[in-house]
C-alpha cells in the first residue's frame, strides 16, 4: 500500500511539473514557428491559417510588431487547426504535434517545432456528370469537354475541399452558358480508405431554360446611357449566358471610364422568373486626375513626373492624357495622346501622339519630335498586339572625333526616320509588381525606311522571355533576350538609338549602363547589331517585407548583324535586397564581373525588379 501511494505522488509530481514547466512559458513572446514533415503544403500557407504568430527581433525592431504571447490553449486549437486543414486538403491520415518547445528563459521567447506527418492523400479516380432523367437532352459529351478544361480536380489529382466548391461553380457556369440560369449542382463522392481513392459524380437539376429580360442602367452622370448599352453583347428576349454578362463587365471596364461596374442578374429562385432582368449599375472614375512621382534611382538619378488624363474628351470613351517626365537620362520628355478606345471593334484602340524628347544616355544624346499612331489589339487578358506608325525628327549630337555619322556638321547630325513598328505580349504572370509564376514573352519588330522614306533603311528584331516559378518559399526568376538589326544601305548605319546596348541594373548589372560591348576610341559605347542576354536569379524572403536574390547573368553585344559568338559572352553575379512597397519594390542590388579582368563591383538602388 505504501509502495503504491510512493509511486502515485511520483506520477502526480510528474504531471504537475510537467504543467507547471508549460504554465511558465505562458506569455513568453514567440519567436519563431517551424515546421517538419511538410512536404506538400509549404510553411507560409500553414503560418497564415494559424492564430498564432512569429514575430522576429528584427521585426519587432523595426517596425514595433507586438509580438504574440504563447498561450497553450491557442497552441492546442492551432494543432487541431492544421489538422483540419491537412484533411481538407486530401491528407484524411494526417497527424499534427508539438515538439518539446525551444527556450529562452534570459529572453523570455520561446520556438515552436511543429512536426507533421503527411501520410498518402486522397486522389480522384474519375470525373463526370451522372446522366439522369433532368439532364438527358443536353449533350453532356460536348459539356464536359469544355467545362472540365477549367477544373482542378481531374483524374489523378490530390482531392481538395476548396478546389471541390470551386469545381461546382464551374460546372453551373457551364450549365448557365446554355441558358439554365437556374441550375443547381451538387456532388457525390465514393471514398475508398483502402485504395486512397474517389470519383466525383456531379449531380445537376439544370431548371428551366431561360431567356434575357430589360437592362436597366444606373449610375452613370457623364457617360449616357446610350453608349453604354452599346457595350452590351446581348438583346432582350436571347438565350441566357452568364459568360456575356462577365464581357460587358470587362469591356466597360477596359473604357477605364468606371470604377465600379456591377452587372446583376435579377433572378428569383422562389418564382423561376424568365425573362431575366439585368440591373447594369456603374459609378464612374473622376473625369480629371492626375498623378505626380518623385525618384531617385543609381542611373536616372533624381527623377520626376506629372501624369495628367482626361476621360470623355469629346464624348464618348475618348481620352486626353498628357505626360511629363524628367531624369538624368531623359531631361525632358513631354507627350500629348488622344486615345480612341473601340476602334473598328471593341478590343482595339487608336491613339495619336505627338511627343518631344531628349535623351542623355551614356553613349549618345538626341532630341526627338514626332507622332506615333499606335493601332492596339487586345485578344484576351493575357495577350496584346499593337502595330505603331512612327514619324521622327532626331538631332544627335555628335561626339568631337566621332566621324561614324554620315555628313555631319558642327557636332548636330540629324536625320528624319519613318516607319512601323509591330510588338506582341504574352503576359500571364503574377502577381504584378513581383511575379511568382507565369511568363511574360514579348516580340518586336520594326521597319524603319523602305517603302515609308527615311534617311535610313533597316529592320529591328527582337525578343524577350520572361519565366517565373515557385520553389517553396523561393521564386526562380529566369530571362534571355535576344535581338538583331539588319541594314538596307550601303553604309550600314543604325541611329544610335536604336542599337543595342547591354550593361545596367535591368541588364547584365555587372556592368554600369550600356557599358557592355563596343566602344568609340574616346571609350563610350557605340552600341551593336545584335544582343544576347541571360539571366537567372532566385529570390527569398527574409523578414518582414524585406527579400533577398542572388543572381547569376551573362551577354554581350556584336557590331554585326546577327552574329552571336557565345565564347564573347561576359559574365556576372551578384544578389541584392528588395523592400515591398505599394508601387512596387525597392531595389538595392550589387552585382560583380566574373571571368572577367574588370573586377570592379556595381552598385544600383531601383524601382521593380529587375524583370
Amino acid at each position: 500500500m505504501t509502495k503504491s501511494f510512493g509511486g502515485l505522488l511520483f506520477f502526480l509530481w510528474l504531471f504537475l511539473w510537467g504543467n507547471s514547466n508549460l504554465l511558465a512559458q505562458e506569455n513568453y513572446e514567440v519567436r519563431n514557428i517551424s515546421f517538419h514533415g511538410n512536404k506538400t503544403l509549404d510553411e507560409d500557407f500553414l503560418l497564415e491559417r494559424m492564430a498564432l504568430k512569429e514575430v522576429s527581433y528584427i521585426e519587432k525592431l523595426i517596425t514595433n510588431e507586438v509580438p504574440f504571447l504563447y498561450n497553450q490553449r491557442l497552441v492546442d486549437l492551432d494543432i487541431e487547426r492544421l489538422k483540419r486543414i491537412y484533411q481538407s486538403e486530401g491528407f484524411l491520415h494526417a497527424e499534427v504535434s508539438l515538439n518539446p518547445l525551444q527556450i529562452d528563459e534570459k529572453k523570455k521567447t520561446v520556438k515552436l517545432r511543429i512536426a507533421i506527418t503527411e501520410g498518402e492523400p486522397i486522389t480522384v479516380d474519375s470525373v463526370a456528370i451522372k446522366p439522369t432523367d433532368a439532364v438527358s437532352g443536353i449533350d453532356l459529351d460536348s459539356l464536359q469537354n469544355k467545362a472540365f478544361r477549367d477544373m482542378q480536380l481531374t483524374k489523378g489529382t490530390r482531392f481538395r475541399d476548396a478546389a471541390l466548391i470551386e469545381d461546382v461553380q464551374v460546372v453551373e457556369n457551364a450549365f448557365r452558358n446554355l441558358g439554365y440560369a437556374y441550375v443547381e449542382v451538387n456532388y457525390d463522392l465514393n471514398i475508398n480508405l483502402d485504395e486512397l481513392k474517389t470519383p466525383i459524380f456531379y449531380e445537376v437539376d439544370p431548371g428551366p431554360i431561360c431567356q434575357f429580360g430589360e437592362t436597366s442602367i444606373e449610375g452613370n452622370k457623364h457617360v449616357s446611357t446610350r453608349f453604354i448599352r452599346k457595350q452590351q453583347m446581348f438583346s432582350e428576349g436571347e438565350l441566357y449566358n452568364k459568360s456575356m454578362l462577365s464581357e460587358i463587365r470587362e469591356n466597360l471596364y477596359r473604357l477605364q471610364l468606371f470604377r465600379i461596374v456591377s452587372v446583376l442578374p435579377q433572378k428569383d429562385k422562389k418564382t423561376l422568373k424568365d425573362p431575366i432582368p439585368i440591373q447594369l449599375y456603374v459609378e464612374e472614375a473622376p473625369r480629371l486626375d492626375a498623378r505626380f512621382g518623385v525618384g531617385y534611382g543609381t542611373e536616372d538619378k533624381f527623377r520626376t513626373y506629372l501624369d495628367l488624363n482626361y476621360r470623355g474628351f469629346l464624348g464618348g470613351a475618348r481620352r486626353i492624357n498628357l505626360y511629363l517626365k524628367h531624369s538624368a537620362l531623359m531631361p525632358y520628355h513631354a507627350s500629348l495622346k488622344w486615345i480612341q478606345p473601340q476602334f473598328l471593334s471593341k478590343k482595339s484602340s487608336i491613339s495619336l501622339n505627338p511627343f518631344i524628347t531628349r535623351s542623355s544616355e551614356p553613349g549618345y544624346e538626341t532630341r526627338t519630335y514626332g507622332i506615333n499612331v499606335p493601332i492596339n489589339y487586345r485578344f484576351n487578358s493575357w495577350l496584346n498586339s499593337t502595330l505603331t506608325y512612327y514619324l521622327e525628327d532626331v538631332e544627335q549630337r555628335v561626339e568631337q572625333g566621332d566621324s561614324e555619322p554620315p555628313g555631319a556638321e558642327d557636332f548636330k547630325f540629324p536625320y528624319d526616320k519613318s516607319g512601323v513598328l509591330l510588338s506582341t505580349v504574352f503576359n500571364n504572370s503574377n502577381p504584378q509588381f513581383s511575379p511568382v509564376e507565369g511568363v511574360n514573352l514579348s516580340v518586336g519588330f520594326k521597319v524603319n525606311g523602305h517603302l515609308f522614306g527615311s534617311n535610313f533603311s533597316y529592320t529591328r528584331l527582337w525578343g524577350d522571355i520572361r519565366h517565373y516559378q515557385e520553389i517553396g518559399d523561393w521564386v526562380l526568376a529566369t530571362r534571355i533576350m535576344a535581338g538583331g538589326i539588319s541594314s538596307a544601305d550601303t553604309s550600314g548605319f543604325i541611329p544610335v538609338e536604336d542599337r543595342f546596348y547591354s550593361g545596367g541594373s535591368n541588364s547584365v548589372r555587372g556592368w554600369s549602363r550600356s557599358d557592355l560591348g563596343p566602344k568609340r576610341d574616346s571609350g563610350t559605347p557605340l552600341g551593336g547589331k545584335s544582343i544576347l542576354e541571360a539571366n537567372l536569379e532566385l529570390r527569398y524572403p527574409l523578414f518582414w517585407r524585406v527579400s533577398g536574390v542572388a543572381f547569376v547573368e551573362g551577354g554581350n553585344i556584336w557590331s554585326d548583324s546577327y552574329r552571336y559568338q557565345l565564347n564573347d559572352l561576359a559574365y556576372a553575379a551578384g544578389g541584392g535586397l528588395r523592400i515591398d512597397t505599394p508601387i512596387g519594390p525597392i531595389r538595392l542590388d550589387v552585382g560583380v564581373p566574373v571571368w572577367n579582368e574588370k573586377k570592379s563591383p556595381q552598385f544600383f538602388i531601383s524601382v521593380g525588379q529587375a524583370f
